[in-house]
């Protein structure tokens, strides 16, 4: 009598509920080595081992798919913003820290920063998840802006346009730099120059 095959871990995990998070993480991997353009629901479910079927119980479709997979992002940049500020007090340390931070995710993780912020996702494109992610995101920022004008230490403006007034600024900083766009430049863009950049950003704030 032979013995019974074991069942596939990972078909088992989807009938436990978990395809959605394990076609999300391959997705990932697939976004690092191919890009957005090549990343395939067909492909993602023949990697992770299910029917070419089963990944639309989950996504409407690829653009569902990168919708959910930016949501991810949105998600992780807020939190290592939070991790990164938790226990400083001068809102303007905590900017230029946020700041800091935002470049060092968009350098390590460039696809993913491109497909949040590119044109693979319509603005206008209805995702609840992602819609959700990304104003959480831009709160922390808020936030950081809110505690600076009751610190006296950013000008008593409007906190959304100050904040998005810094995240622009330090936005384009990271897109030019993992797009290596001041190598075009006479003089190099330096790693000492991020701190500069980032002071003028919260001098710019200032009352």
């Amino acid at each position: 009598m032979q013995a019974s095959t074991p069942k596939n871990t990972v078909q088992q995990s989807y009938h436990h509920g978990n395809l959605r998070q394990a076609l999300l993480e391959k997705a990932q991997e697939q976004l690092t080595e191919v890009g957005p353009d090549k990343l395939s629901l067909r492909a993602l479910a023949r990697d992770v081992g299910v029917s070419q079927t089963a990944p639309y119980r989950h996504f409407a479709d690829k653009t569902d798919l990168l919708a959910a997979l930016s949501a991810t992002g949105f998600r992780r940049l807020r939190d290592a913003l939070m991790a990164e500020v938790e226990g400083l007090e001068s809102a303007v340390d905590k900017l230029h820290i946020s700041g800091k931070t935002y470049i060092l995710f968009a350098q390590n993780n460039a696809e993913l920063y491109r497909l949040m912020f590119g044109p693979m996702i319509p603005p206008d494109f209805d995702h609840r998840e992602l819609q959700e992610a990304g104003n959480e995101a831009v709160t922390a920022i808020v936030g950081i802006i809110e505690s600076g004008i009751q610190q006296g230490q950013f000008r008593a403006d409007d906190p959304f346009v100050l904040a998005n007034s810094a995240w622009g600024m330090v936005h384009g900083l990271a897109s030019l730099l993992i797009d290596n766009r001041f190598s075009c430049t006479e003089r190099p863009f330096l790693e000492e120059d991020v701190d500069k950049a980032l002071r003028v950003v919260s001098a710019g704030l200032s009352c």
